[in-house]
């Protein structure tokens, strides 16, 4: 069970980290089409300033969130050494980012990632030295 763990932690981070592109391209596509006003919809795409806004926002709080859930499951999946697994995971993460940022000359949605990883990660180690110190007590002291 513990091998099947280890081999679990890259697919689904991978997993995650695709689901949420794929979430934020949805939700970037519904809210183009249904809030952008028809007048500046153009051949499917707003043309709309304030809308645009709306839709990079959009995209940044998914890459941040993309971070994130790479973070907790990497740290959740693996069965042991749980940090040197997150801070795995999120190297692959940047790395990955990374090239898509700088082949997409998309730096900003990078710098979320980057910023979102680095608060997963806090969250993460946090909890998990929350918990350790809490299982180390005796019993009657949490």
């Amino acid at each position: 069970m513990r091998a099947f763990r280890w081999l679990l932690v890259f697919p689904a981070s991978a997993a995650v980290f695709y689901g949420v592109i794929a979430a934020a391209i949805a939700t970037h596509y519904l809210v183009e089409q249904h809030l952008c006003p028809p007048a500046n919809l153009t051949s499917g795409i707003c043309d709309n300033r304030a809308m645009g806004l709306v839709l990079k926002v959009i995209l940044h709080a998914y890459a941040a969130l993309s971070g994130i859930v790479v973070s907790v499951v990497s740290a959740t999946v693996a069965p042991s050494h749980k940090e040197s697994a997150l801070w795995a995971a999120l190297a692959l993460l940047f790395i990955a980012t990374g090239y898509f940022g700088y082949a997409g000359s998309a730096l900003s949605l990078f710098l979320a990632v980057l910023v979102g990883g680095a608060l997963g990660a806090a969250a993460v180690r946090r909890f998990f030295r929350g918990r350790t110190r809490d299982t180390m007590l005796p019993p009657g002291q949490h």
